[in-house]
């Protein structure tokens, strides 16, 4: 069994989707039995806290907001349409793989933003985004998700802090606390580090980069943007236990030629 993850999008309404169009056409080609979204697939700058009040922050809505994400989906999917509606002219199996999300920060802007201002409560919603409606199952933010012995969440947290287990060796630094294979995306960073468990069990901490556009960048990133990876990552051969027999990280550039 191989699984696919895909670090941060960010859907932003001022950079383009095409990066979407291109994934949609190497999950195809390479057919991934199961696909895992880290979180942030919608940006929402319209509900961003760092900068509002700013003259950067003018022009922001969150209809244009949520049109870029429905977009986004539109674009990483309809390659496999296409693909799948091929197969059925010709009576062969279609390809079906598992989507899978754990909800973000950016996501988590929504609720944040109901919470403050009561008054929205059911006039937005992260339903909004169509993710049920695009076939992922999602996982709330700051919850975690387990396939094959894998743990996946947008970021994980130690201590009474609550803030994001982070470090420029972050995959090291999330084996080391968890004691568990597990998988986050957040920080944007590609970092993979391995530990083996008295038992014999090989166990990695992985941080997934991102797949966001190549020229994003907005005022709250703007010191570490230029550490970001951006790409996929591709994990071949899960043996039920936290493990694999391969990894690939692919970078977006690749992706994009390809």
């Amino acid at each position: 069994m191989d699984l696919l993850i895909i670090g941060d999008p960010h859907a932003h309404p001022d950079y383009d989707n095409d990066r979407f169009t291109a994934l949609g056409k190497f999950i195809v080609k390479k057919q991934p039995d199961i696909i895992v979204c880290l979180g942030d697939m919608a940006d929402m700058p319209s509900l961003s806290s760092y900068d509002k009040g700013t003259k950067g922050f003018e022009g922001r809505r969150y209809k244009k907001d949520v049109s870029a994400v429905i977009d986004a989906q539109e674009k990483l999917f309809a390659p496999l349409k296409e693909y799948n509606k091929g197969k059925a002219r010709l009576h062969q199996k279609r390809y079906k793989p598992k989507y899978y999300m754990t909800l973000g920060n950016h996501e988590d802007r929504v609720s944040r933003a109901t919470n403050s201002n009561p008054e929205l409560d059911g006039a937005i919603s992260i339903d909004d985004f169509q993710y049920k409606k695009f076939g992922w199952k999602c996982t709330p933010f700051k919850r975690s998700l387990t396939i094959k012995g894998i743990t996946f969440s947008h970021y994980f947290t130690t201590g009474v802090s609550g803030r994001p287990i982070s470090s420029v060796h972050v995959g090291h630094a999330l084996v080391s606390k968890l004691h568990c294979s597990a998988v986050q995306g957040h920080s944007h960073l590609y970092n993979h580090a391995e530990q083996t468990k008295p038992d014999g069990q090989k166990v990695f901490g992985l941080s997934g980069g991102c797949y966001s556009h190549p020229k994003y960048s907005e005022g709250w990133c703007q010191d570490t943007e230029f550490q970001w990876w951006r790409g996929v990552i591709m994990l071949e051969g899960l043996d039920g236990e936290g493990y694999y027999d391969s990894i690939h990280a692919i970078t977006q550039r690749s992706i994009m030629r390809g």
